[in-house]
Formats: structure tokens, sequence, C-alpha cells
């Protein structure tokens, strides 16, 4: 979402406030058919992940008391700390810690290219799983989790 600051991402984020409209905004935006067209779309790579027993569990997060005000806050482009990509890397370089970036090879075209340029810092260490989106820390658990331990060992 980087960089997609706007004034209609500014009203809907206004929106968000007020409690019929915020809450209609909402429900457009995450009901079981549209949080299904995401998760297929660009979350995870198999179409049939979020289903039975996941599905009603995400459901269960969206639901929940005052989910509205993140999810819309996201989608109009309101949660990134940086406006463009090139204050995210500079932030990024001044980080004197290891930094460690998993993403999926399948991940969302922008998304990929945040993380490749990311990755090109000099104190960034990276892996590129074979599988996965934009979950893939849902989706392949195991694998995520065998990418990082020997990071997080050191």
């Amino acid at each position: 979402m980087m960089g997609r600051r706007s004034r209609l991402g500014e009203r809907v984020g206004r929106a968000a406030e007020v409690p019929l409209l915020g809450s209609l905004l909402y429900r457009l935006n995450l009901n079981p058919p549209m949080v299904r067209l995401m998760a297929r779309q660009h979350v995870y790579t198999d179409p049939t992940w979020l289903s039975g027993d996941r599905m009603a569990a995400k459901m269960r997060v969206v639901n929940q008391t005052g989910a509205r005000h993140a999810s819309l806050r996201f989608v109009a482009g309101l949660l990134d700390p940086f406006d463009d990509h090139e204050a995210f890397l500079a932030a990024a370089t001044l980080v004197r810690d290891p930094i460690l970036v998993v993403y999926g090879d399948q991940a969302p075209p922008k998304s990929k290219a945040e993380m490749a340029a990311l990755s090109a810092l000099p104190h960034v260490e990276t892996i590129v799983l074979p599988n996965g989106k934009l979950a893939l820390h849902e989706e392949w658990p195991d694998e995520v989790a065998v990418a990082i331990r020997p990071f997080l060992s050191r």
C-alpha cells in the first residue's frame, strides 16, 4: 500500500469512525465472498486452503468489535509508516542488526518487488521459499520455521 495515500483514502479512514457508515464499508470489504476472493488472489497459493474451520476462524477475527478500524485504514493505505519506497529503504539502512526477509516465490508482484528491494541491502539476509504468497507463514508454517531457525539461533 506504500505510496498510495490519497484524499479518498483519508476519507475512507475517517468513514471508519462513523458507526453505521464504517460498518457498512467494512461489510462490503470483508464478507465471506470477498475474503475468499482476496485469499485466492494474493494471500494463499492453494485456493482451497481457506475453507471450513480456517474460514470460520478468519471470520471470527473479522467480526470482532472494532475490527473495521484497522482494516479500512489498511485498505486506504493509512497504516504504512512510510510514504514511499525510498523512505522505507532509507529507514531499513539505519537498522544495525541483521534483518531476515522470508517471502514466497508466488507473492504478488508489487509486494515481491518491495521485499526484493529490501533484500538488496547489505545487512539483509533473504530466503525465498518456493511456495507461498502473502500468508506463507499460515499456509506453510513448517517451511517458514525451518527457514528462520538458523537466523534466530545466531
